[in-house]
């Protein structure tokens, strides 16, 4: 970790500015979505000029969606053949595709709202540094080297997902919601849908974040992995489970009824769990760490146990050694002593003796004598 310590007053600091220079950025991504959105909001519009179009002529295949979605110009070549011999609506329906406002600065603030998506799409790179830049302190140093591989492949998984989204989920889903519209059976009444244009709006940001998300999986199990939460085995064992839980979450965003807009979503869910398993076998530790320490250095190893002591060759060695080993039944370390060295003690013991029994003889003797006048 970093050598340096923050207060908790630092990191409230440092908080606010990555926050202000990810709204920055932000900031001028609005500026420059701002000066083009008309053509932005006509991209964001062609998932429902496509349902709209499939839902006049009663329906269209699944495949011919998303290849009309993959070529715009093949789509406006075929709707201009097909409007030709239409007529203006066709079951109720209308064949132009309408979207509303309600009151005269309704149109604006949507613009503004369109704005502001696109400014956070240009400036996801400079926000997830951000958010990078913002842990680094708290991380290893060789886990801030991964900083740029981060932001270059989070921005990529968001984009992939919010870009599949749109081109294979969108146009399907919208055609499903506006199958509920023409004339209802038994009767002259026709449901005509009245979409207004910040609710559209407000509707596809919120799928784009959703599926820009959940295509951050990858990347998300790929740290579990570099941290030594998880081992490539675990995650390869967690497969089965996985491909359940991804053809669930499938079948919650693709609100059709039909399984192939299920299925198209479910295996790229699947696919991507497997590359990160794969990242994992290479990358990752392959057993889960159960301890940290600092410097990426391995704990200290535990003292080897000392040998127990010979068998003693004298009385004293004998007492010697009963005493330093203690009631555990285990020698402490020393306990062992040579020949010369329980000579010499023996002699200091034996003189220690001869000391005490003469300051003995002379206290005896100090108290038979007869006391002075």
């Amino acid at each position: 970790m970093s050598d340096g310590k923050m207060s908790f007053t630092d990191h409230l600091e440092e908080l606010r500015s990555r926050l202000m220079r990810a709204a920055f950025a932000v900031m001028l991504g609005m500026v420059v979505v701002w000066n083009f959105r008309e053509p932005f909001f006509a991209w964001m519009l062609r998932p429902l000029e496509v349902a709209w179009f499939c839902r006049a002529r009663g329906g269209c295949e699944v495949p011919t969606v998303f290849r009309w979605m993959l070529h715009p110009h093949e789509f406006r070549h075929v709707r201009a053949l097909a409007e030709a011999t239409m007529s203006a609506r066709v079951g109720g329906f209308p064949i132009q595709p309408q979207v509303h406002f309600p009151d005269p600065t309704a149109a604006f603030v949507a613009y503004l709202k369109l704005a502001a998506i696109g400014g956070i799409v240009l400036a996801l790179p400079v926000v997830f540094y951000q958010v990078w830049s913002f842990i680094a302190p708290g991380l290893y140093p060789r886990e801030k080297r991964l900083v740029m591989p981060f932001v270059f492949f989070s921005t990529a998984f968001f984009l992939a997902g919010s870009l599949f989204g749109y081109h294979f989920v969108f146009p399907t889903a919208n055609e499903y919601f506006l199958s509920f519209s023409g004339t209802v059976t038994g009767t002259q009444v026709s449901v005509v849908p009245t979409l207004m244009m910040d609710e559209y709006l407000g509707f596809t940001s919120q799928m784009l974040l959703a599926f820009g998300v959940v295509f951050e999986l990858p990347l998300f199990v790929f740290f579990l992995s570099l941290a030594g939460l998880v081992t490539w085995k675990q995650l390869l064992g967690f497969g089965r489970y996985f491909t359940v839980i991804a053809f669930i979450v499938a079948a919650i965003l693709t609100p059709t009824p039909d399984m192939f807009s299920q299925v198209m979503l479910g295996l790229p869910l699947v696919a991507l769990y497997f590359v990160a398993v794969f990242l994992a076998f290479l990358f990752g530790p392959k057993t889960a760490r159960k301890w940290r320490s600092t410097g990426d250095a391995e704990p200290a190893k535990p003292a080897p146990v000392p040998a127990p002591a010979p068998a003693p060759t004298s009385l004293t060695s004998m007492k010697l050694t009963a005493v330093a080993k203690p009631s555990s039944g285990k020698p402490l370390p020393g306990a062992s002593l040579s020949p010369e060295e329980i000579a010499r003690m023996d002699a200091m013991r034996a003189e220690k003796i001869r000391k005490w029994e003469a300051e003995q003889a002379e206290r005896a003797a100090a108290k038979q004598a007869p006391p002075k006048d």
